[in-house]
């Protein structure tokens, strides 16, 4: 029941700012304005040439960057080809390292660091047992 008036009110609201547009009355533009205009165009035009970098911050800050788009499609393509190419090329290392060790002898060696990781706990325990009771 709430969501119904919202949407009344709401309705409401964009019916009033109708309103109000329809009786703002748009002012008249200076009978000067296109020779001012024009005059301004003349001085930007006739201004000695920007530098490199001030025309590349300015097309960033003041275009759209529907124009870079490719650009950085482009980019991205790159990159990931070549981020993944050496991926690859870690992975095949790494793989062809680990073909070389078998699987049980990989297990055997998990077993025996578990075991060398339990003995050392089993001596601080031991150790911390003692100070303790002293």
């Amino acid at each position: 029941m709430a969501g119904t008036v919202e949407k009344v009110s709401d309705e409401q609201a964009m019916r009033d700012v109708m309103a109000l547009l329809d009786g703002w009355q748009v002012p008249e533009p200076s009978p000067w304005f296109d020779s001012r205009m024009m005059a301004r165009f003349r001085e930007e035009k006739e201004q000695a040439p920007q530098g490199f970098f001030a025309r590349i911050r300015d097309r960033f800050l003041f275009s759209s960057a529907m124009q870079y788009k490719p650009l950085l499609a482009g980019a991205m393509a790159l990159l990931l080809v070549a981020g993944g190419g050496s991926y690859l090329e870690t992975s095949y290392l790494h793989s062809s390292r680990a073909a070389s060790v078998s699987a049980t002898v990989q297990d055997l060696q998990v077993l025996d660091n578990n075991d060398q990781a339990i003995q050392q706990m089993d001596q601080l325990l031991d150790s911390a047992d003692d100070n303790n009771q002293s």
